[in-house]
């Protein structure tokens, strides 16, 4: 798996040990790891830094992930990972969204890393992908 140093992913959930862990896991990779633990947050880091790639969390008290999905296509075509065990309803949302992919919990970590690597290596990986499940 090809990983590119120079990529960087914001990692949205409100579980503070989820964000640990998949940034220290990520980031021991290479790849540079921004945090935030709501929607909100997240749009605010996303605006000021940027990202190659979003991972979020679907189901926060402080904007939920198909939310933050929708705000950051309006500005931006970066892939974006949703990560939640609520696929069934959210489904309909997140198929009006382009370039998102699922990934319901529970999941191995093998799993995301190869999706992360996907997501950020397919050519033209801002296009109008929708929605696939992992």
């Amino acid at each position: 798996m090809h990983i590119d140093t120079n990529k960087s992913i914001l990692i949205v959930d409100n579980d503070p040990s989820v964000l640990a862990a998949l940034s220290a896991r990520l980031g021991g990779m290479g790849y540079r790891c921004t945090t935030a633990d709501g929607g909100v947050r997240a749009l605010s880091k996303f605006s000021s830094c940027g990202a190659d790639l979003v991972i979020t969390d679907l189901n926060m008290p402080q904007g939920d992930g198909a939310d933050l999905a929708q705000a950051i296509r309006r500005v931006s075509g970066v892939p974006i990972i949703v990560i939640s065990g609520f696929k069934d309803a959210y489904r309909k949302r997140l198929q009006e969204i382009t370039n998102v992919s699922f990934l319901h919990k529970p999941f191995e970590t093998e799993t995301l890393l190869q999706l992360v690597s996907a997501s950020l290596a397919a050519p033209g990986s801002q296009s109008d992908t929708k929605v696939r499940a992992a």
